[in-house]
């Protein structure tokens, strides 16, 4: 009677030991991607779009980044001398709410360095979005890294997509893999 009562314990102790080494490995794997550097996502940009104006989108995921919390869209303006523009354009969100400005009436996002990273800050100031690996003066279409901060939607990362930001067609070949700037 004990050989019977014994194994079902046994069989219970394994399974909760298990779980909680898949835990910590879970809780390792979340942590170390939250420590690591920010990284660009494509080594270099895609050509450029004939006739679009210079825009960027951004997404923000999960902490698993199992799904996408948050997605911004913006309006570039890329004025010679002066620092980028971004008015944004909608904003959509997980639950399939969607806010989408009209051109006359789009927040304009204030553009500035956050300790060496360019960041751009919601006219409330309430949400900023750090752009790690931005390059305003790059043509053509580049997946960068980015970062939100937000009382709101807390601190998550994600990716940008920066396009038609300017430049010139040695600009992309010169930023590619292994070129130095």
């Amino acid at each position: 009677m004990r050989a019977r009562l014994y194994a079902p314990s046994v069989i219970f102790a394994l399974a909760g030991i298990a779980a909680a080494v898949l835990s910590v490995i879970v809780m390792v794997h979340s942590v170390r991607r939250l420590s690591s550097p920010p990284r660009e996502v494509a080594a270099s940009p895609q050509a450029p779009a004939k006739n679009l104006s210079p825009s960027l989108y951004c997404v923000f995921y999960d902490i698993l980044h199992n799904g996408i919390v948050v997605g911004f869209d913006f309006a570039v303006a890329l004025p010679k001398g002066a620092s980028p523009r971004f008015d944004e354009k909608a904003e959509g969100t997980r639950d399939g709410t969607q806010t989408t400005f009209d051109a006359d009436q789009r927040p304009t996002w204030a553009y500035a360095y956050d300790d060496g990273t360019p960041t751009i800050t919601s006219p409330d100031g309430a949400t900023r979005i750090l752009l790690y690996g931005l390059k305003p003066d790059i043509g053509g279409v580049l997946f960068i890294e980015a970062g939100l901060r937000s009382n709101n939607y807390r601190n998550l990362d994600g990716q940008c997509r920066q396009a038609n930001f300017g430049g010139t067609r040695d600009d992309i070949l010169n930023s590619a893999p292994g070129k130095r700037e």
